[in-house]
């Protein structure tokens, strides 16, 4: 496949400037390389995720009653200074946090020695988050190479399992996180620890740096969020974001111009659309909330839409969205960011015609999936087109993806994450004003 066939490049209006100036503020940026502390001046999220609430299609909540959760997220950006944002989203009632820590880890849900850091909040060890908000802690010095665990442990005092108010989480972390009895926050090991395949009530993580560079929010489905299939690829990192993260941070010789300096965060949520709220708020619903307040986010990049197609027959309806449907939607994504003055990445849809699931391998689902594809390739809605369709596409069947680069028919496998992470990473790297 020829580079010309999946990328396509375009810089409209004045965010030709805006967007020439932060890549080559990402570019004059040198790597991390030494545990020296830094003049962290500018803050850049390093790791984030979006929260839902729990619907009647996900597994029940654990029990969360004086216990220690400790959560391991894998950052893009290191650095030598950090902070935790929190998240209440969407409670009713305040989350009160008796005593929350952040190092590096181990294995397991253990840390290593001497990289465990208290948090406080304006100074306090504990803090009561009112619903409806985020806290976010004040910073603290510790040494983290690039694409390293990060472990945030939080002891929740109270009866959470009982409390109508409802949890912010991200169901499907694809990452073994960890529930013990009381606070165990500065355990170096937690004792008798529970497993749980989720996160709770964690927002981001910002890393301090000495001048700006520039944060990659991806906005979307399944797809983003990292799912194959039976059995999931937990604890690998194998989101097309974990590969584009590796491509930038490594200096890899994908290109000889290298887009080499950025963070990358996940925004992905199973089973969401661009247009209806189901499984979580709609991609344009948490906008806002869930892209914009990214610390330092200078792009946005947007899949989405399969959802909003196959999901309702799934479920019975006569039909899913139009393409004029998804198209409305992706109009108002590209062009509320673009207002906010982020460079937007559009990425056009997968095919999905070898699932099994009925409403996403039928005739309906091409016309429509094909239909936004097309206006894509060509309305300039987006700064920037990657065209993730014909990086995976069998070329003997445009409805299928290739079979080595799929695990169900409707989701990517590593390999065609990897695929579509070397895509995105040449695309950044092919913009003409670049240098400037």
């Amino acid at each position: 496949m020829t580079e010309n066939k999946s990328v396509s490049v375009r810089l409209p209006r004045w965010r030709v400037a805006v967007g020439g100036f932060l890549a080559g503020l990402a570019l004059l940026a040198m790597p991390f390389a030494g545990a020296a502390a830094v003049d962290a001046r500018h803050w850049a999220a390093t790791w984030a995720t979006a929260s839902k609430t729990i619907t009647p299609f996900d597994a029940p909540l654990p029990t969360i009653n004086d216990t220690t959760i400790r959560q391991v997220v894998r950052i893009s950006m290191g650095g030598s200074r950090f902070r935790v944002w929190l998240t209440n989203e969407f409670g009713t009632a305040p989350l009160n946090v008796g005593e929350a820590r952040l190092a590096r880890r181990d294995a397991g849900s253990a840390v290593r020695p001497g990289t465990d850091r208290p948090l406080t909040f304006g100074g306090q060890a504990s803090v009561a988050i009112p619903p409806g908000a985020r806290a976010v802690s004040d910073p603290v010095d510790l040494f983290v190479p690039h694409l390293s665990d990060l472990v945030v442990s939080l002891h929740l005092p109270d009866d959470i399992s009982m409390s109508a108010s409802p949890v912010s989480y991200h169901v499907r972390a694809l990452q073994t996180n960890y529930l013990a009895d009381g606070n165990q926050t500065a355990a170096a090991d937690l004792d008798a620890p529970t497993t749980v395949p989720s996160w709770f009530y964690l927002s981001a993580v910002d890393v301090g740096r000495d001048r700006p560079v520039a944060v990659i929010a991806a906005l979307g489905d399944s797809i983003t969020d990292g799912d194959q299939t039976q059995p999931e690829p937990v604890d690998q990192n194998a989101r097309f974001t974990d590969y584009l993260a590796e491509y930038i941070l490594r200096a890899n010789d994908l290109h000889p111009n290298g887009y080499r300096y950025a963070t990358v965060v996940n925004l992905g949520i199973s089973g969401n659309q661009v247009g209806s709220d189901f499984l979580g708020e709609s991609a344009q619903a948490r906008l806002n909330r869930d892209v914009l307040t990214q610390t330092g986010v200078t792009h946005v990049m947007a899949l989405g839409g399969i959802n909003d197609i196959g999901l309702p027959v799934l479920l019975g309806a006569p039909a899913g969205a139009s393409a004029a449907q998804l198209i409305a939607a992706h109009q108002q994504i590209a062009a509320r960011a673009g207002v906010a003055g982020l460079t937007t990445i559009g990425l056009t849809l997968p095919p999905a015609g070898g699932s099994i699931l009925p409403g996403y391998g039928m005739g309906a689902v091409e016309e429509a999936r094909q239909g936004l594809n097309a206006w894509m390739r060509g309305s300039r809605a987006y700064d920037i087109v990657v065209d993730i369709d014909a990086v995976l596409r069998d070329p003997d069947d445009a409805a299928r993806m290739r079979p080595v680069l799929t695990a169900d028919g409707l989701h990517p496998n590593a390999a065609g994450y990897r695929e579509m992470a070397k895509a995105i990473y040449l695309a950044l790297s092919n913009r003409p004003n670049r240098s400037r």
